[in-house]
């Protein structure tokens, strides 16, 4: 018996060795090759407009708001390097000619397709949505604009709450812009945020206290453990679970018999719709406070409820289309429910400016560079949708 009893703890200390192996030699590959990106000069890469641009993004704990971003990071983006900034925003101002005639303040709040910094990584060299919207309006009139963009990667309406209320205590702003919707999918996934007392807690922060046991602050170099707790969020799983989506994407698509097989949609439980509910609720309240806070500020408010792709009911149903999201098939029954609340609750608020419905913003592949962020001519479009909107509060 305790021949077998030692065989066993053996063959395990031999598994737990690799599997730690393959974690250590992921995470400095991936070191290394972060490495490497920072190190090329993206000089060449700014006059091609629309192209992506390895982007050195480093998140860490801001006391104030949950997460920002470092003052180097942006410091060596080629979108901000010649802005303002401190670590929460950064201030462009937009204008056709030396001399203007009127100025206008604008605060952004977003998430990652807001970010000044992830906006260069999704969308290149002044492509993000804030780019077009500004360089359009400015060009057709002799007004100055003063965009402060705090968008940052990870945010929820939560998170902009907070970035609101921060830039309101040394700031005065003639409008706030918060682009957002999708990311209230982390109150469905994360289960610490359903905590009630989590609310106004930053995704990334409450990942990094539960699965790591560290996390890094503004101006510090603390070692973050490269094999987590939580083995669902080792690179050695996410890379298996990439391999398995492969194979059962090429598994369908090869038992399909008929070019015009529908996919199977996944049907949500009872519980997800519960939670996916609570989260819209969030959202509903969040965007009512920024309402608030923003007319005790003597500033015009704007909730834009984002689109994203798979919101359209025929959006890769077939099979064997090659989609962005072809294998996400609970990923998009999800979405599809939290939005058609977040909808309903939109349209009933003179502030909020629903563009979810967008037809080539929730079918086109083209227009996203992966399955969340649009590329710069998705941006573009999306300037487009909420210009005439912008100016007409600007005007008022």
């Amino acid at each position: 018996m305790r021949t077998i009893l030692r065989i066993l703890l053996f063959n395990i200390a031999i598994f737990t060795g690799i599997i730690v192996s393959i974690e250590l030699s992921l995470n400095i590959a991936k070191y290394i090759k972060d490495k490497v990106k920072d190190s090329k000069s993206v000089a060449s890469n700014t006059i091609q407009t629309g192209k992506t641009i390895p982007t050195e993004l480093d998140q860490v704990f801001h006391p104030g708001v949950g997460t920002s971003h470092q003052l180097s990071g942006f410091k060596k983006n080629v979108n901000t390097s010649e802005l303002s900034f401190d670590n929460i925003s950064a201030t462009e101002v937009f204008q056709k000619d030396n001399e203007f005639s009127s100025e206008f303040r604008v605060l952004i709040l977003g998430g990652s397709t807001t970010d000044p910094l992830q906006g260069t990584e999704f969308s290149g060299f002044r492509g993000t949505w804030v780019h077009h919207l500004f360089d359009s309006i400015s060009l057709n009139n002799s007004s100055r604009y003063v965009v402060d963009n705090a968008g940052n990667g990870g945010s929820t309406s939560s998170n902009e709450l907070l970035r609101l209320i921060t830039k309101f205590h040394s700031n005065e702003y003639d409008l706030v812009i918060s682009y957002n919707g999708i990311n209230e999918i982390y109150f469905f996934r994360n289960p610490y945020l359903r905590n009630k007392e989590n609310i106004l807690a930053s995704n990334m922060v409450l990942e990094g206290m539960y699965n790591f046991g560290v996390i890094k602050a503004i101006g510090g170099k603390t070692f973050t453990i490269p094999f987590p707790s939580n083995l669902h969020l080792s690179r050695t799983y996410l890379h298996l679970m990439k391999i398995k989506s492969k194979l059962l994407s090429k598994a369908s698509q090869n038992n399909s018999n008929s070019t015009n097989k529908e996919r199977v949609k996944y049907d949500l439980s009872k519980e997800e719709k519960e939670i996916l509910a609570y989260s819209a609720g969030i959202w509903e309240k969040n965007i009512e406070f920024m309402h608030s806070a923003s007319l005790a500020m003597k500033s015009k408010y704007l909730a834009i409820l984002q689109p994203t792709l798979g919101l359209n009911n025929d959006y890769c149903k077939i099979i064997n289309q090659n989609c962005l999201l072809s294998d996400r098939s609970k990923y998009i029954a999800r979405i599809r429910y939290l939005y058609s609340i977040l909808r309903e609750s939109c349209s009933a608020k003179n502030y909020c400016f629903d563009i979810s419905d967008d037809y080539a913003l929730t079918m086109d592949d083209s227009l996203y560079t992966d399955v969340r962020h649009p590329n710069s001519e998705g941006n573009k479009r999306v300037a487009d949708k909420i210009r005439k909107r912008v100016i007409q509060i600007l005007s008022m």
